[in-house]
């Protein structure tokens, strides 16, 4: 009888990393020390990170960053920060190039690939075109809240030059479902 190797945990690319604490954030002295209390040192980044140092940096970030803020809306501004900062690494000016020229449907359709660039191809992700301007996208994600999702889907779909509306449809312990309109 064959031994069955355990699935690996997702692991998160210091691109991504990046992209959120150190271009989207701008951090200060508290968000970097709580950060790498956490278990990343911005000044000595390492290759990626597993899942639960993301997961924990977030929490400092969403803390320290928009305590102010309501979780749902707090969540929604780090997934835009994340995307924004995240377009201005290497990486993410490379994969933002062809956004505007693709079009929004061909972004929605190329989803499963930005995830797994972002260290999240665990993510399953069924996508229902329901007429030219409007998709439901059903994600199997069980770390990130949907509204952080949603903001970074915003600012990738802004970057293919539509106005999005991205609405959190349904939420399960399996993942969520948001419905996706330009």
């Amino acid at each position: 009888m064959g031994t069955v190797s355990p699935v690996a945990s997702p692991r998160i690319p210091s691109s991504v990393f990046e992209g959120l604490f150190i271009r989207g954030l701008e951090p200060h002295g508290a968000l970097t020390r709580a950060l790498a209390s956490e278990g990343y040192d911005l000044r000595c980044p390492e290759l990626d990170y597993p899942l639960g140092v993301w997961k924990r940096c977030l929490i400092q970030a969403r803390m320290l960053a928009f305590g102010d803020l309501n979780e749902a809306d707090a969540q929604r501004l780090l997934g835009r920060k994340m995307c924004e900062g995240f377009g201005r690494t290497l990486v993410g000016r490379v994969a933002a190039v062809p956004l505007p020229m693709i079009g929004p449907a061909r972004v929605m359709e190329r989803l499963p690939r930005y995830l797994a660039m972002l260290g999240r191809a665990d993510i399953q992700v069924q996508l229902l075109v329901l007429n030219d301007r409007e998709r439901r996208v059903c994600l199997t994600d069980l770390h990130h809240r949907p509204e952080f999702t949603a903001g970074a889907l915003e600012v990738v779909l802004e970057r293919a030059q539509v106005q999005p509306i991205v609405h959190v449809d349904d939420r399960s312990p399996q993942g969520y479902r948001l419905l996706v309109r330009w």
